[in-house]
């Protein structure tokens, strides 16, 4: 950046300085200089002319004379001085030959140099608008942030304003707390729910602050405080499976002992589901998770990291039906969000991907990020024409083997129109965000107040606008020559015009979402993850968290406490798709 900018400011003072020099030689200055310069060469030549034809004027006079005196007596003699006359005029005459000689190799040095200062000015120009192309290039990934990419606003750096997403309306009043509002604390337990009290009597070495005496009586009176806080207890469960003898045969029978206590001593389901919540939810690596039990429990439990590593695939086998069956549920959704990322396995880039909605969350991984996975994951080839799935243009999509119906995300959309404006410097692409995010707030205002569309006219205008400044934006994106800001443009207003129906059918229908960001936020943890663990072990062990996350986003989405659906999984039985959503549908 700083070689760009040295190499830049030294080209725009040599620039300047030749257009200087250009403009002396246009307006004539520098051209009555050289002309100066060339007559004081010609002087010399322009008074040698005139002294010999002064000379010559003598000699003609003198040789008629002479003809007039001796006619027919000094034919050499006249012959002489007419050939000494034709010497002095040929002498003349190339004099001045070699005068218009010098003014025209003037005029031609000139009109040479001009032309190579010209030359020069057209490759520095193209030299600096290439600079200043790079230059804008440079300072606009500087300038990336979470307004125009999908950087996350924890990412920004510390020299700029952090921007906050918000689509609420400034209301104007302060921060905080209101005047007047009514102040909300901790409520106190009930009495019955006390499970420990303390006392605090008065203690040696405290005094009266009036008098300084240390006498008390006690008033039968106290101030109570309450405290909430938690405690972790090691419990260590000792279960009997009663032996009994069959009075009728003999027969030794023994009550059935539960699968997950097949070994003398093992750890419970939840620590075994803690464990799992540590590192799916919070993203702790394996080897803390050992850590943070021991020091839960002061030491006293301490699983191994081979026990921990040994949960993830366990835990996954478990739940290979609720993810079938979760896959039957989503293929009838109305409205399907998807959208994948690229992660690490094993220092390959592999694909982790999320279908899902406002109450289902399905995870899969895949070793590449592809068609065929999309076609194993076996959803968007299942759905019909009936649902509509929105995306970040995801041109798979578009494939003629899919049926559904596309919708873009607009929050992309204004991103990318953000991020070429900064580019470009073009007030149309601002105009076109503005048009489309000021749209969304007057349907986020009519939806509040109970309507489900727009008018015809509103329509009517908004498509209006919008052929307007698509078109003004097509023609300056044709004019921009840019080899860093031209071909994004050009690729998004294209973008825009070719799938035009699928960025803006939410004006006409209330029900269609606007942006994808539901699964941008669902694929924020796995970010999160690879920045703890760095990479996954293969694409198998994704596909573990996935399966994982899977359940525990699912039940989280339904009302469902993590560590309850946790600790059902643990002990072989874990919740279904029919008690989860039988749940939630019940008034």
């Amino acid at each position: 950046m700083d070689r760009l900018f040295s190499e830049y400011t030294t080209l725009q003072y040599q620039n300047k300085a030749m257009r200087r020099e250009l403009e002396a030689f246009r307006n004539g200055e520098r051209y009555k200089k050289l002309q100066a310069d060339h007559h004081k060469v010609v002087a010399g030549y322009i008074k040698e002319i005139e002294r010999l034809k002064k000379e010559l004027a003598k000699a003609h006079a003198a040789t008629v004379t002479i003809r007039n005196i001796w006619f027919g007596e000094c034919d050499s003699d006249w012959e002489k001085y007419q050939a000494e006359l034709n010497k002095k005029e040929q002498k003349i005459q190339k004099l001045m030959d070699k005068n218009w000689e010098i003014l025209k190799a003037s005029d031609d040095k000139i009109a040479a140099i001009i032309q190579d200062y010209e030359g020069q000015l057209a490759e520095k120009d193209a030299v600096i608008h290439g600079l200043a192309a790079e230059l804008a290039h440079a300072a606009a990934l500087l300038g990336r942030d979470s307004t125009n990419t999908s950087t996350p606003t924890g990412q920004t750096p510390p020299w700029k304003d952090r921007h906050i997403p918000n689509s609420r309306r400034n209301t104007g009043k302060p921060k905080g707390g209101q005047r007047g509002h009514e102040r909300h604390t901790l409520e106190k337990p009930g009495p019955e729910e006390v499970d420990e009290e303390v006392s605090h009597p008065v203690g040696d070495g405290e005094f009266c602050p009036e008098c300084g005496c240390g006498d008390f009586t006690f008033t039968g009176e106290c101030e109570e405080k309450y405290e909430i806080d938690i405690e972790v207890k090691v419990i260590k469960r000792l279960h009997k499976f009663w032996v009994y003898q069959c009075r009728n045969c003999g027969q030794i029978v023994r009550t059935g002992i539960d699968p997950a206590l097949r070994a003398e001593c093992q750890y419970g389901a939840f620590l075994q589901a803690l464990s799992l919540s540590l590192m799916n939810t919070t993203n702790a690596a394996i080897n803390k998770v050992p850590l943070l039990i021991s020091g839960l429990t002061d030491g006293e439990v301490c699983p191994s990291e081979g026990y921990i590593a040994k949960l993830q695939p366990r835990a996954a086998r478990g739940l290979k039906q609720f993810r079938e069956d979760l896959f039957r549920l989503l293929v009838t959704r109305p409205i399907l969000y998807w959208d994948d990322t690229v992660v690490m396995a094993d220092k390959s880039r592999i694909c982790l991907r999320f279908y899902g909605d406002e109450t289902a969350a399905y995870y899969v991984a895949h070793n590449k990020k592809d068609m065929d996975g999309i076609l194993a994951d076996g959803i968007l080839e299942a759905l019909t024409e009936m649902t509509s799935v929105m995306h970040d243009h995801n041109s798979i999509n578009y494939n003629s083997r899919f049926v559904f119906m596309n919708l873009e995300c607009n929050a992309h959309l204004q991103r990318g129109l953000q991020k070429s404006a900064d580019e470009t410097g073009y007030k149309v692409l601002l105009e076109i965000k503005q048009l489309v995010s000021g749209t969304i707030r007057d349907r986020n205002d009519r939806i509040l107040s109970g309507e489900e569309s727009f008018g015809e006219a509103y329509i009517e205008n908004f498509n209006k606008k919008m052929t307007e400044l698509l078109g003004k934006a097509e023609g300056e994106a044709a004019a921009n020559t840019s080899d860093y800001s031209g071909p994004f443009e050009r690729a998004l207003i294209a973008r825009i015009i070719d799938y035009r129906e699928n960025f803006f059918a939410w004006v006409e229908d209330f029900s269609l979402p606007t942006t994808n960001n539901l699964s941008e936020r669902a694929l924020c943890g796995v970010k999160t993850k690879m920045k703890v663990s760095g990479q996954f072990a293969s694409a198998r062990t994704a596909d573990n968290y996935a399966a994982i996350r899977t359940y525990i986003e699912t039940c989280r989405r339904n009302g469902i406490n993590e560590m309850s659906a946790l600790t059902r999984l643990c002990n072989g039985n874990p919740y279904t798709i029919e008690e989860i959503f039988s749940q939630t549908s019940q008034p």
